[in-house]
């Protein structure tokens, strides 16, 4: 794949420790994950932009010098999730890409588990993108990946054009909107502060599970792409009969979907 997904990222050492630095703070027993977990759960809480360093600290039982020992600032600390927030994705992208078998099921299965992992995130991606504007060099690797998301994505849906099994759109185009479409989802499932858009009347089923808005997603999204609207329960059955793990060894049973 050719453009900004082939280069070489400056930053790929971007938190810069020490290779013989403790895991651990024999004082209070903190580790590096600790101190992410309680940094992640700030983030979900607050919001990324009013959490500082000393909030993450106080969280994690650390001493505030005790932190900069492990990560410079804040967006070191983002830095580490972020590792994460593009790594699951760009995992999706390449079991949809190896596994073989009809386009639009390995589309539905995609669109459905990106959805899934940015509703389980611990923060709203959309602030990732405002706050790297003001960090251009630490969040490079961030959007070479990001790129490359995309690049997979609009492949795809090309690879379904050229079988006929997807609409001749602008493949570009639509996986820009997919990703998007993905991405906002989870900007109203979240609250933000003490507000959140209402969810489900039939309030005995509760609120609308992360799956349920994983699943809705793509099947809007199949149903406007594919050339046979007819066939969308037919995918929709087998994309979710799969999981990340079972995919690659089920997909060579994957029947037609035309």
């Amino acid at each position: 794949m050719g453009g900004p997904a082939d280069a070489t990222p400056t930053v790929g050492s971007r938190r810069g420790r020490p290779p013989s630095r403790p895991r651990s703070d024999e004082r209070t027993g903190a580790t590096v994950d600790d101190i992410v977990g309680a940094a992640a759960a700030l983030f979900r809480e607050r919001g990324i932009q009013t959490v500082t360093m000393a909030d993450i600290a106080e969280r994690a039982g650390l001493r505030q010098p005790s932190l900069y020992y492990y990560f410079r600032s804040k967006i070191d600390v983002l830095g580490h999730i972020l590792d994460d927030v593009n790594r699951i994705p760009l995992s999706i992208v390449d079991k949809a890409r190896n596994a073989g078998g009809p386009v639009a099921v390995r589309l539905y299965w995609l669109i459905y588990q990106d959805v899934l992992a940015l509703c389980r995130f611990p923060f709203d991606i959309n602030e990732v993108h405002r706050l790297s504007s003001g960090h251009p060099q630490e969040f490079e690797r961030y959007w070479v990946e990001r790129q490359r998301l995309n690049d997979e994505v609009e492949t795809l849906i090309t690879a379904g054009v050229e079988t006929a099994e997807l609409r001749d759109v602008d493949a570009r185009l639509a996986a820009l909107t997919l990703l998007a479409n993905d991405e906002a989802t989870q900007n109203w499932l979240r609250p933000v502060g003490a507000h959140r858009l209402r969810g489900r009347l039939d309030t005995p089923l509760g609120d609308y599970r992360a799956e349920e808005v994983a699943d809705h997603t793509a099947e809007m999204a199949l149903r406007h792409l594919l050339v046979r609207p007819s066939t969308l329960g037919a995918v929709r059955a087998r994309a979710l009969a799969f999981t990340i793990e079972g995919w690659a060894a089920a997909a060579v049973s994957f029947p037609s979907s035309n």
